[in-house]
């Protein structure tokens, strides 16, 4: 048998895989990204002819074609520019990675990772159609990677070609996508309203040498012009500054301030200042300030060459002698995310670029902050405290019989702090990256944000999936549940469900100016592992006094019964009974070879202990512990008066507080509550004591509760609870809770008035 030669050197292969990997990772299934790569290399090609003295018409046009069912929409940019002729097609659309836009060599360009265009195969196949000096060629990439040319060798520019790509004269390239019908495409009202805010194409919006159009192709003339017009406000920083440890380096930052803030949303569509270089829109930020409310009150850009000299610099070196570059000190990896997201916030430049524009906008925000800040007035009364009080006493008692029937352990401390403490600042999920989940199976990730100062548990964890119809967010906003006690490292969750097996999503976080993401992929269920023969769910269980529990018990075996299986049941201590007769039904289940029953036991003396057996003929019996209590070790729940408190917390009602957990805030200028407490006047608040405004407290304060145990019930079941599960507990629980609000805040003060 011959054997292949194996060479002494060679370049490391890259798989399809790989690739494709990393293309679905720069487009995260959003078209918007794909857009913006067709968009900049239209933009950069304008740029070469305007450097060149030619005149250009700027016009970049946008068509789509939505498509339901199996059929794969549609998507072309068009542009009239340089176009390309079928040796530079190959030698810039044919191999990812390499230099070729320009910016290598000092011009200004957007393209610079070599990629763009091509990942945008991550959508389906993509053509590209190109006029160059009445040459025209169709190069296509399909989604295998294996490029093409579609004819044997260049044709003429005929009238029917340049009819067909919309070019009647000159040069140009389109570009057409067979979006795969997985991937949803944003309505064309939404496209105009959002897209055109997208902070990285906000220059070219913007420029009036530009001509961005937007065409929905099922809809004959509905066309819309993407424009962006930069905010005006007053100038309240317009400076040179000078970044240390990086001598030579200087960037130009110049700061607005505005009469109301912007909509704390996150990018690519958010406001803030704008990181420039050359011909590049890199971030959106407020430099770490962007949990505090009043940052949102500024706009501005900072324009820095020196981002474009480090980043050519360490091309170079690494194209040089790519296995001793020899990188400086203060410019050891790449600064510039390969995905397209950005700067890497752990680059030495970027932090000390950051930390020094933090330092100019830090006193501005605080001097703003503390020119507007406003005394809080009481939404409470002595009355109402009274109440409150002595409601918190009550639901003590409750929520911790509640949790003792749950055989909830209070407070479990389910995060690594080793981990956590290794982790650097940002938003990070856990497990990260790339994660199975089983289909119809919630699966719950961790959220870590760290931060330079404490943080805001105001501001909301927004959570989007790029496929929302098959893979879901089960809540979003969710907002941070547990601070260190320097309120700098917050912690919080967030639930997904996939209904498709084979189904993918990008799955992405945005808290401030942080962001993070993972790919999940959709996998069948894996079959459960359980003992062979007889065994009880659990080896031990505790059971309240004079309290029915249920315990499930199990059979797994390859032999197929003949007729009914039961089980019989037995205590070994008079004082634990056996329900239901000692008899106990086994039933077949969706698992193959595994029978389940129910059984009930109740303990009757206090601290006795016994052994339950359950036997079925022909099996080894199974047996499990048994102790009587009287109730659990002490959880330490003591829950403080709820308190009201003149707060709008957005879409929510109320928030926990983030140093004591058993402190309910309520936010007072909710829409739903504020209405009640009318139009405040020197005296305060006359819908104070309203008994309207005590009901709907009541209400409030039961639904947190209610969704505090239902949060729990579901750690419980392992995350899995059913649509009706969760309806009927929260509902039980919102009904108990809600009778002890309102005998307290309600039938009382309605007597007293």
């Amino acid at each position: 048998m011959s054997r292949a030669k194996i060479p002494d050197e060679w370049d490391l292969g890259a798989s399809r895989r790989y690739k494709r990997e990393n293309m679905e990772r720069a487009m995260r299934g959003k078209i918007e990204r794909g857009l913006l790569e067709l968009i900049t290399n239209s933009d950069d090609s304008y740029r070469n002819l305007e450097e060149r003295g030619e005149k250009v018409s700027g016009k970049i046009r946008i068509e789509i074609e939505r498509r339901k069912g199996k059929h794969s929409s549609v998507v072309i940019v068009r542009d009239r520019a340089e176009g390309m002729n079928r040796e530079q097609m190959f030698k810039n659309l044919g191999e990812l990675g390499k230099r070729t836009s320009g910016f290598e060599k000092g011009k200004l360009r957007r393209g610079l990772h070599g990629r763009g265009a091509r990942d945008v195969v991550a959508f389906g196949a993509i053509h590209f159609e190109c006029i160059k000096d009445e040459e025209y060629n169709h190069l296509i990439i399909p989604p295998s990677l294996k490029c093409c040319f579609k004819d044997f060798r260049p044709k003429k520019a005929n009238q029917e070609i340049r009819k067909k790509l919309g070019i009647p004269r000159g040069n140009g390239t389109v570009v057409t996508i067979e979006a795969a019908n997985r991937f949803k495409i944003p309505l064309h009202e939404r496209l105009v309203r959002d897209f055109s805010r997208y902070y990285s194409l906000r220059d070219i919006f913007s420029d009036s040498s530009r001509e961005v159009v937007i065409e929905d192709l099922k809809q004959r003339g509905r066309k819309d012009p993407l424009r962006y017009t930069f905010p005006d406000g007053e100038v309240m920083f317009d400076n040179d500054i000078e970044i240390p440890d990086y001598p030579g380096a200087k960037a130009h930052i110049r700061i607005q301030k505005h009469a109301t803030p912007f909509d704390q949303c996150d990018l690519p569509y958010r406001e803030g200042i704008l990181i420039k270089s050359g011909a590049a829109i890199h971030d959106c930020t407020y430099f770490g300030l962007d949990l505090e409310p009043f940052s949102w009150r500024f706009t501005g850009e900072l324009y820095c060459e020196y981002i474009d000299k480090l980043v050519r610099e360490f091309d170079d070196r690494e194209e040089q002698d790519p296995d001793n570059p020899n990188h400086q000190e203060n410019n050891p990896q790449r600064l510039l995310d390969p995905f397209r997201d950005g700067m890497i916030r752990e680059h030495p430049f970027v932090q000390a670029l950051y930390r020094k524009c933090r330092e100019v906008l830090k006193p501005l925000v605080d001097e703003l902050k503390e020119s507007e800040k406003k005394p809080k007035r009481e939404v409470t009364d002595e009355n109402l405290d009274k109440k409150l009080k002595q409601l918190s006493r009550a639901i003590s008692k409750v929520f911790e019989k509640k949790l003792i029937d749950l055989e909830e352990e209070i407070q479990t401390e389910d995060v690594d702090e080793s981990k956590i403490k290794q982790l650097g600042l940002g938003l990070h999920i856990i497990p990260p990256e790339e994660q199975p989940i089983v289909v119809n199976i919630p699966k719950t990730f961790s959220i870590i944000v760290k931060h330079h100062e404490a943080l805001d548990t105001t501001l909301p964890i927004n959570v989007i999936s790029s496929n929302p119809d098959d893979v879901k967010v089960h809540t979003s906003p969710v907002f941070i549940k547990k601070l260190s006690e320097d309120g700098r490292v917050g912690r919080s969750t967030f639930t997904i469900e996939s209904i498709k097996v084979g189904s993918e999503a990008i799955i992405e976080v945005f808290y401030g100016g942080y962001n993070n993401l993972i790919l999940v992929k959709t996998i069948e269920p894996p079959l459960p592992e359980f003992p062979d023969g007889l065994s009880f769910e659990k080896p031990r269980y505790r059971l309240g006094i004079n309290k029915v529990k249920t315990l499930i018990l199990r059979l797994k075996s390859n032999r197929k019964p003949t007729a009914s299986v039961f089980a019989d049941i037995s205590s070994d201590n008079s004082k634990i009974v056996v329900k239901g007769g000692g008899r106990c039904e086994l039933h077949a289940t969706e698992w193959p070879e595994v029978l389940v029953g129910k059984c009930k036991v109740q303990g009757r003396q206090l601290k006795a202990k016994g052994t339950i057996t359950a036997q079925v003929r022909g099996f080894e019996p199974a047996t499990c512990s048994t102790i009587v209590v009287e109730k659990e070790p002490t959880s330490g729940i003591n829950f403080k008066p709820p308190k009201p408190v003149e707060e709008d917390f957005g879409s929510v009602r109320y928030k926990w507080d983030e140093k004591d957990p058993f402190l309910l805030l309520i936010g007072a200028k909710h829409p739903s509550i504020r209405r009640y407490l009318g139009e405040p006047t020197d005296q305060g608040y006359p819908g104070v004591k309203d008994p309207l405004y005590h009901t709907v407290l009541a209400e409030v304060i039961a639904e947190a509760l209610a969704f505090s145990l239902l949060e729990k019930q579901i750690k419980q079941e392992g995350g899995v609870l059913d649509y009706t599960s969760v309806d009927t507990y929260y509902h039980r629980h919102f009904s108990e809770f809600l009778s002890i609000t309102h005998k307290h805040l309600v039938t009382l003060m309605s007597n007293e008035t």
